[in-house]
């Protein structure tokens, strides 16, 4: 019988873009849970991305395009929160990881210029990457910063590529460390 190679291991990203596959078709009709959001990781040797999906009530207390100044202010500080990765996602210092370039941040009913809409959810996107001098024995993540600047946030479904293994797991308040794998 013939000797076959050893299985290598795939890169971080493609099985992320194996377990997101499923997930953009099933977003079809997203599941939307006010307080309640997704978060997505994918690890590779030197880098991290992350990406956070959640209803815009989650991070702002309603779904609706600002109608006051005080709704606008509100707004502009979960969009300004939004946009430093590293206090909101507490990396280890040994990983050395540094934000690598500006956070993609997708917040229609929020952006300046927003034209009101009605009726439907409003959701909040954002990306993040981080280039990190190691990420190997990466196994947890502290999200006491996101859970701080975001207190309606109750509960994190995440889901964890690695370039070795994949993980999904639940964090639930008052718990503040996602932790995976073992």
């Amino acid at each position: 019988m013939p000797r076959r190679p050893p299985l290598r291991p795939l890169p971080a990203a493609l099985v992320l873009a194996a377990l997101l596959l499923p997930m953009a078709a099933a977003r079809a009709e997203p599941a939307h849970v006010h307080g309640q959001v997704t978060l997505e990781l994918a690890i590779e040797p030197r880098s991290i991305s992350l990406r956070l999906d959640a209803p815009q009530d989650s991070l702002l207390g309603h779904e609706r395009t600002p109608r006051s100044a005080a709704e606008r202010q509100a707004a502009a500080a979960v969009l300004q929160r939004l946009q430093d990765g590293a206090a909101l996602f507490g990396l280890p210092a040994e990983a050395g990881c540094r934000a690598a370039g500006t956070p993609e941040v997708v917040a229609p009913r929020l952006q300046p210029g927003a034209a009101a809409a009605a009726g439907a959810h409003a959701d909040i996107e954002a990306s993040y990457r981080f280039d990190c001098a190691r990420t190997d024995g990466l196994r947890a993540l502290d999200l006491g910063g996101l859970l701080d600047a975001f207190p309606r946030i109750q509960r994190i479904d995440a889901q964890v590529a690695g370039p070795a293994s994949q993980h999904k797991t639940t964090l639930t308040r008052p718990a503040r460390r996602l932790a995976w794998g073992r």
